[in-house]
């Protein structure tokens, strides 16, 4: 009985290995590209933002009262200069600025990097 199990446990053995080696291919160095022809995509201090509304205004100042600048629309990114907390007669809501101006946390999504936030505006329909 032990020398069937001893078979058995060979033959189970001798027939994995072709399928471990299979799994095990050696990839080429030369398959993975990446593109640094952007500093700033992988930049760990520049944090970028894809604006989720159809439409968004940037106000000159941290209020929804305050003059719009200039506007951008669903899917458009923008790397992030700065950002603040609204007082709480304008909501207590945070707000990020841009050279454009001023936006609220409700109309962007913010992402750590700009691959990530391109990859979050195609899937928008936009890209900036």
């Amino acid at each position: 009985m032990r020398a069937a199990k001893s078979v058995f446990f060979a033959f189970v053995i001798i027939s994995l290995l072709p399928l471990c080696a299979a799994s095990c291919k050696r990839r080429d160095a030369s398959e993975i590209v990446l593109d640094n022809s952007d500093p700033l995509a992988l930049a760990p201090d520049v944090s970028w933002a894809v604006v989720v509304e159809p439409y968004a205004a940037f106000r000159e100042e941290i209020s929804w009262d305050a003059e719009a600048a200039d506007y951008c629309k669903q899917g458009e990114l923008f790397p992030i200069l700065a950002s603040a907390l609204a007082s709480e007669e304008n909501g207590g809501e945070t707000w990020y600025r841009f050279d454009e101006g001023w936006l609220p946390a409700s109309a962007i999504t913010v992402y750590p990097n700009k691959l990530r936030a391109l990859k979050a505006a195609a899937s928008l329909g936009g890209k900036r």
